[in-house]
């Protein structure tokens, strides 16, 4: 979790717990608890909802970058057959993924100028005669092309599901909901310790929840190495990282 996000949570937590022991909002109970009702229903239900959708936002964008790493590493492993384009998609998807290393941006490539399909498909274009002859009879060959086809629309697939974020009057909901919950625990009065402590403890549930809800938004969920480790994996493909730590444990 960023350190913003634990200041912001401890931030609520010591000023929420200065509101609930030394501030008093005098309410009538039966008003206060439909108030309650009313907020945590209605919280609850555009919490829900809101959380259910960023998700599977979430989980579509994983299986995408899955895609589009899977297919990039097929690519560059179906061309072992023919060493010159394998050498040049390696230099091509190499650069794509040390991008991504560089901004710590898994989507950076997505969000910016890019020539790698381009390049891909004049590396694809460049095969000569001799060269087609050893692919030409393997399977993989029928579907070369379709991979490049299918990295462009995972490229828009991406900018599509990045872009499915949260309206302005959605957050308005959230907010409005989530303040008046908060707001309403004090409603109840009582003399009890344990009570305010479990109040204390009900609003920053509230207030994790909102959390969560930002953190899905904005995808800053994947956590800071996410990008890296996404590079990282593909590049180690492109060096044959595997293949050398097999060797070297052979030759003990």
């Amino acid at each position: 979790m960023k350190k913003l996000y634990i200041f912001l949570i401890i931030s609520f937590i010591i000023t929420y717990s200065i509101f609930i022991f030394f501030i008093d909002i005098k309410i009538e109970l039966n008003i206060a608890s439909e108030l309650m009702i009313a907020g945590v229903f209605f919280f609850a239900l555009f919490s829900g909802f809101f959380i259910s959708r960023q998700n599977d936002r979430y989980s579509r964008i994983i299986e995408i970058i899955a895609q589009r790493d899977g297919l990039y590493s097929s690519l560059y492993r179906i061309f072992g057959m023919t060493p010159r384009i394998q050498g040049e998609m390696r230099k091509t998807i190499k650069t794509h993924y040390e991008k991504i290393l560089e901004t710590n941006n898994w989507a950076y490539n997505e969000f910016n100028p890019s020539t790698t399909i381009t390049e891909l498909t004049k590396s694809m274009a460049s095969l000569t005669a001799k060269e087609k002859k050893k692919i030409d009879g393997h399977s993989p060959f029928d579907g070369i092309w379709d991979a490049i086809i299918q990295l462009q629309q995972n490229r828009k697939k991406i900018i599509a599901a990045y872009n499915e974020r949260l309206l302005l009057f959605q957050w308005a909901l959230i907010c409005i909901f989530a303040g008046l919950v908060i707001l309403s625990f004090n409603f109840l009065q009582t003399d009890y310790f344990f009570v305010d402590v479990l109040k204390i403890i009900f609003g920053t549930g509230v207030f994790l929840v909102v959390i969560l809800i930002k953190q899905l938004n904005d995808l800053s969920i994947f956590g800071k190495n996410f990008s890296n480790r996404v590079a990282n994996d593909v590049l180690r493909i492109l060096d044959e990282a595997d293949l050398k730590e097999f060797n070297k444990k052979s030759l003990r």
